[in-house]
């Protein structure tokens, strides 16, 4: 049986050498690694994970749990996919792999706690958990590995988090729409006990307040962020609402793609009739029969910044925050008209 002994003498490197590179360690020249992935590749060697594991107390498994209302419908979306690959091509250049379990909301749990109990993967990561902050924090706080949560934030010491200012996600879109003459503002996306979606409508009521402008209930929706609540939502704010709203603020795209048709639904016109910007900028929203105005979310970099943190975290050469927040920024496109 070949060994790394023997990719080591082929090589022309100490054992150590050749482990270092095969492992993705720093301090290896890259002409080094080179010689070495070429030996393993010519004596059809694959380290064992499981061997590796008993040694050295690592299996380089990091663990993706996706988790949503319909795990399929979000395992599509193109923001968890660009989180996604963002983290598994980060970790894949370090050496480690990525484990990707897709859940239910109420396999959430079971899930979570067999992959830290099992220690089949060094560090678990978190995408589209809608557990309250306060439920999350209790199913990770006793955690015997490192654990990261994505695109939210989490109250306390007992995970980490790389997401967005959702604050001034809402704040920034609600401000637009003002600045450009609107008074009348709907809101579909209001989750109660969910962090991110809470935040965002905060962000949205603090701009209103700014302007003067008195919070109305009668604009405010609820949303589960898939495109579907954002049809019945917009159904839901036209027929609550006293008077329609001049613009409306959907959380994230797609509920500003259910908004779309909902609209189109009650023949009413995008911009003309009611204004509309989103939140995330997915792709190929220039391409909508009206652009969709919406505040971009740097996901990739959200991505790659959990795989940083993570891996810092288990080589102990972390340097990044426990809570790491982003910035948007708003993208202007042609759903939202301004109002003289």
């Amino acid at each position: 049986m070949v060994t790394i002994k023997d990719v080591a003498k082929l090589a022309g490197v100490a054992v150590s050498t050749a482990s270092n590179a095969l492992n993705g360690k720093y301090g290896v020249k890259p002409e080094t690694q080179r010689r070495v992935m070429e030996a393993a590749r010519q004596l059809n060697y694959f380290p064992s994970p499981i061997a590796k594991g008993l040694v050295t107390n690592s299996t380089r498994n990091v663990s993706i749990v996706v988790c949503g209302p319909s795990a399929c419908e979000l395992i599509a979306n193109p923001v968890t996919f660009d989180v996604m690959t963002a983290i598994a091509t980060e970790l894949g250049g370090r050496g480690y792999h990525a484990m990707l379990s897709i859940v239910r909301m109420e396999e959430e749990e079971e899930a979570v706690s067999r992959i830290i109990l099992s220690r089949s993967a060094d560090a678990l990561i978190l995408i589209g958990t809608q557990r309250s902050d306060a439920d999350l924090a209790r199913l990770l706080e006793a955690s015997a590995i490192p654990s990261l949560v994505v695109i939210r934030g989490i109250a306390g010491d007992h995970a980490f988090a790389v997401s967005i200012d959702n604050h001034l996600c809402g704040y920034m879109a609600t401000r637009y729409l003002l600045e450009m003459g609107h008074i009348r503002i709907g809101f579909v996306g209001a989750t109660p006990g969910l962090g991110l979606a809470e935040e965002r409508l905060n962000g949205y009521r603090d701009a209103l307040a700014e302007a003067g402008i008195a919070f109305d209930e009668s604009l405010v929706v609820e949303g589960e962020y898939d495109q579907q609540s954002g049809l019945n939502g917009v159904r839901q704010l036209l027929r609550q609402s006293p008077r329609r709203p001049t613009a409306i603020f959907a959380a994230n795209d797609l509920m500003a793609l259910g908004a779309m048709e909902a609209l189109r639904q009650e023949g009413l016109r995008i911009p003309e009739d009611v204004s509309l910007i989103g939140c995330d900028n997915i792709p190929n929203l220039h391409l909508l029969r009206v652009p969709l105005t919406t505040i971009a979310i740097p996901f990739a970099e959200i991505g790659r910044l959990a795989a940083k943190k993570i891996i810092g975290t288990l080589e102990g050469t972390d340097r990044l925050p426990d809570q790491s927040v982003l910035v948007p920024e708003l993208r202007i496109r042609e759903s939202v008209k301004r109002l003289e």
